[in-house]
């Protein structure tokens, strides 16, 4: 078959073939040149960085490679979204004019006592918590500001306890996310049912 009916890619092939396949043959110079140049040829230096001491301000900017596994990598990913949505969670703070706002949460402790959480957002300098659990103020509970949020978790035994604010030791705020009754002078007090 001639060189014109086969396929170019195999005629070239076999060119290519026959030319690497020769022998080369080398003076005796060669080597020579060959030896200088590998002599001539500047030795390579790596420029070792110093590592930075913890803390340094150069430490800050050196660059750090974190290697995670996929698992770790979803576990960091999942408590960095958690830190995110947590961190868009906050709790309203009243303008001026607005009515305060307070909340009630709790968690059972065990079967007869029942911790519960009084909140109470506004502006005051002083909030005490007041009741049928604590006399009316013969021993007033002082709630905890962090933020203009009042806390203060008190243990109720299961039924129904009767609550009001005291702001600024002269000022009763019932709750107003909570049931309301009035007593015969017509003050309002909050409802909080416990354990039922």
């Amino acid at each position: 078959m001639s060189e014109r009916h086969r396929d170019p890619d195999d005629v070239f092939a076999e060119r290519l073939a026959r030319l690497l396949g020769r022998p080369e043959r080398f003076g005796d110079e060669f080597e020579q040149s060959l030896a200088a140049a590998i002599r001539a040829d500047r030795p390579i230096r790596v420029r070792l960085v110093p590592r930075a001491r913890p803390l340094t301000p150069s430490w800050w900017r050196m660059p750090t490679i974190v290697r995670l596994s996929p698992i770790a990598a979803a576990a960091l990913a999942a408590a960095l979204t958690g830190v995110a949505i947590l961190g868009t969670l906050r709790v309203a703070r009243p303008e001026a004019g607005d009515r305060p706002r307070a909340a009630i949460t709790s968690g059972v402790v065990h079967d007869t006592v029942t911790f519960v959480r009084f909140v109470f957002v506004g502006q005051a300098r002083t909030v005490s918590l007041v009741g049928d659990f604590n006399r009316w103020g013969a021993d007033p509970t002082p709630l905890v500001a962090a933020n203009g949020v009042w806390t203060a978790s008190v243990p109720l035994q299961n039924g129904r306890h009767e609550y009001a604010f005291i702001v600024d030791g002269a000022r009763w705020v019932p709750d107003p996310l909570a049931p309301t009754s009035s007593d015969e002078f017509d003050t309002k007090s909050s409802i909080v049912m416990v354990g039922t």
